[in-house]
């Protein structure tokens, strides 16, 4: 199943949309309910992806019959004015930033002249973002004021489904809604400036995290999806990737998180980009309104794009 939000001005206020397959309609979950007997699903979660996630299994379920058999009425239409597709994320309970492919971490060291810290291999270390500041396709991005040197992360987003605590890295998969792409956008000069003071990134990376167009439940591609994973700057291609060759897997994350806490329905975990997936492993640089495109193969068969927004003053 797919979960999307959009927005037009027939509603005024946004709304989800649930999809059983790729090549099938995407439906209005507010207009579908009431054909599905006896679901119980709260109305908020007609609005509210993070609602659906939140109510569970049960829940899930019930979309997914809306999404199998719903009337042909409650098909959403884009042809409507003020239509547009949202960041699928309403709102998140929390937002952590892996580095989970070793040849990213290479080739950090290696522009260092030095080599993998030891830590990297006995724990998948993170950063937690700013989950308010979300973006979704279609969405400029941001080039704040206080930055010379805009960057994007070609990502696969994780999301959290159920509650757990002290998780087992082989019971994991139980605990995960689905997949989404994510662009971890970064002001790499302040953030490199951050990191040397020992804490960090913030300033570098919270401003903007976007994500798109839909996710995808792990009930269709997997708790372990390996997906080809590509990134282009104004059509042409920057990198690409496997979403197989984590290092560290989604349970090894999960397993170090809930160790002595619980994880929420509604966390999201990034998976950092694969090594030349974003403009620092290259060399390159992004100006003001550069096209970036990401990808991830089938059987998820998503892409997103963003402009590049002008450098604020």
């Amino acid at each position: 199943m797919r979960v999307w939000r959009y927005v037009s001005d027939e509603f005024g206020a946004p709304r989800v949309a649930v999809q059983a397959a790729a090549d099938a309609p995407k439906i209005d979950l507010g207009r579908a309910l009431p054909g599905v007997i006896g679901h119980r699903l709260d109305p908020r979660t007609s609005t509210s992806t993070f609602d659906l996630i939140e109510a569970g299994p049960d829940a899930w379920q019930a979309a997914r019959r809306c999404a199998e058999s719903a009337p042909d009425a409650a098909a959403v239409s884009e042809d409507v004015d003020g239509f547009r597709w949202l960041c699928p994320f309403d709102r998140m309970a929390s937002l952590r930033d892996f580095l989970a492919f070793e040849s990213h971490v290479k080739l950090g060291a290696e522009r260092r002249s030095g080599v993998v810290p030891p830590y990297w291999y006995e724990a998948p270390v993170y950063y937690k973002g700013n989950h308010r500041q979300l973006l979704g396709p279609g969405d400029d991005i941001p080039w704040p004021s206080y930055t010379d040197h805009l960057d994007f992360e070609l990502e696969i987003a994780m999301v959290i489904g159920r509650r757990g605590t002290d998780v087992s890295a082989g019971d994991a998969g139980g605990h995960i809604f689905g997949f989404s792409l994510f662009n971890d956008v970064s002001a790499r000069d302040v953030q490199m400036r951050e990191v040397s003071a020992w804490l960090g990134p913030a300033k570098g990376k919270d401003f903007a995290n976007v994500f798109g167009p839909c996710i995808v439940t792990a009930d269709e591609i997997g708790a372990a999806p390996d997906l080809e994973m590509r990134c282009f700057v104004n059509d042409e291609e920057w990198g690409r990737g496997r979403s197989g060759d984590l290092h560290w897997s989604w349970g090894d994350m999960i397993a170090l998180v809930s160790r002595g806490e619980t994880i929420f329905p509604g966390d999201v975990y990034g998976s950092g980009t694969p090594g030349g997936c974003c403009g620092l492993d290259l060399g390159r640089n992004l100006a003001p309104g550069d096209e970036v495109r990401l990808e991830l193969g089938a059987p998820a068969g998503i892409s997103m794009t963003n402009i590049v927004g002008p450098r604020q003053i």
